[in-house]
């Protein structure tokens, strides 16, 4: 189902990522051996829910298919073929150790061993799995066991994207966990070691753990970058529009003006910050390894200040994503696209999956 390896053998295709507060899309062209950015471009869902731009919320169908009719056609999207994200809270990654058998004992197996780690019944999900290389657990495990990465997506939100795919003629369309896009766009190699990605959204923060380039865990956390938007209208006394705009200008260096504003932002982010410390510190103890790196991206990310003000709350050091290094960009985009670029590492990650072999 999920096709992670992807190779499709063609020429231009798009990558579609659903988050909370937007829909972003971009379309890449592979012309000989290199990748050309053809378009790209972001809608946000606020105004299709009566809320303000930044906003958070839960898009129907009907509401969906016309934000992205009305981003295809804004960014002038001329490519039919698809891939679409997954967002996490629709899905479920672990990875497991089973004993050794053949593929057909397997296909028997991997049912009974899911149910002891997804928290929903297994009819109400589609699930897959694959054998991946015993790069973990290197420290006296079981020779004889090897590991399996299984992971499930929750069928209403297939059967949704299903019916969106066929309203909006999309073709050879593949849905991806968000954790597997980032790991392409990001062009984590096979001999990175532990690094972990820090994916901070509007309403929620994914925390995968990638091992030698393949996505072997994955943690939901329940705070966004929307969280100092609401605090900041709140504290300020202004609207939610303002909040969002004096967040997006001033950032955790805050505003000078404003001798409140720094404090806020600053302790809106403790809650978000503390929880990524405590998973770096749970995965180094649960796989006896030390993590090489962690990769900041999504809208998150490209708060000003955050690098600071992560290496002041999580006491280490991390990098922001730039996603479109995979990429051949227009000169004169050059600047536009580094700025914005971790808001579109899981749509370039997407688009990618259907150009490389």
């Amino acid at each position: 189902m999920f096709n992670i390896f992807g190779g499709n053998n063609v020429k231009e295709a798009i990558g579609i990522d659903i988050g909370t507060t937007s829909i972003k899309v971009v379309q890449v062209k592979k012309e000989k051996e290199r990748l050309l950015l053809q378009t790209y471009g972001e809608v946000e869902l606020g105004p299709y829910a009566g809320l303000e731009a930044g906003q958070a919320t839960n898009l129907g169908e009907e509401k969906l298919t016309e934000a992205i009719q009305d981003l295809l056609k804004e960014a002038k999207v001329t490519s039919k073929e698809a891939n679409f994200s997954i967002d996490p809270v629709s899905s479920f990654i672990s990875m497991i150790s089973v004993p050794g058998v053949d593929d057909s004992s397997l296909k028997t197996m991997i049912p009974l061993e899911a149910r002891k780690y997804i928290p929903i019944p297994i009819s109400e999900v589609q699930l897959d799995w694959w054998r991946v290389p015993n790069l973990l657990y290197d420290d006296g495990a079981d020779k004889k066991n090897i590991n399996i990465i299984i992971a499930a997506v929750k069928n209403e939100r297939l059967y949704m994207y299903d019916r969106i795919v066929n309203k909006l003629g999309f073709l050879n369309v593949d849905y991806e966990i968000e954790g597997f896009s980032l790991v392409r766009s990001l062009g984590i190699a096979p001999n990175s070691g532990l690094v972990v990605i820090v994916d901070i959204g509007g309403s929620f923060t994914t925390v995968s753990l990638a091992s030698s380039g393949i996505i072997v865990d994955m943690h939901v956390i329940s705070h966004g970058s929307q969280e100092a938007t609401i605090q900041l209208s709140r504290a300020l006394s202004v609207s939610v529009k303002v909040a969002e705009e004096s967040k997006r200008e001033f950032g955790y260096k805050g505003d000078q003006s404003n001798s409140y504003f720094k404090e806020v932002m600053e302790l809106s982010s403790y809650p978000l910050f503390g929880e990524v410390a405590r998973l770096l510190l749970m995965y180094e103890r649960k796989y006896n390894q030390s993590i090489s790196g962690v990769v900041v991206t999504g809208g998150g990310a490209r708060i000003e200040g955050i690098s600071e003000m992560y290496k002041k709350t999580v006491q280490g050091d991390m990098k922001i994503a730039t996603p479109f290094d995979q990429v051949n960009v227009p000169p004169f985009l050059q600047d536009m696209i580094h700025k914005i670029g971790p808001s579109y590492s899981v749509a370039v990650g997407l688009a990618l999956k259907k150009l490389l072999s």
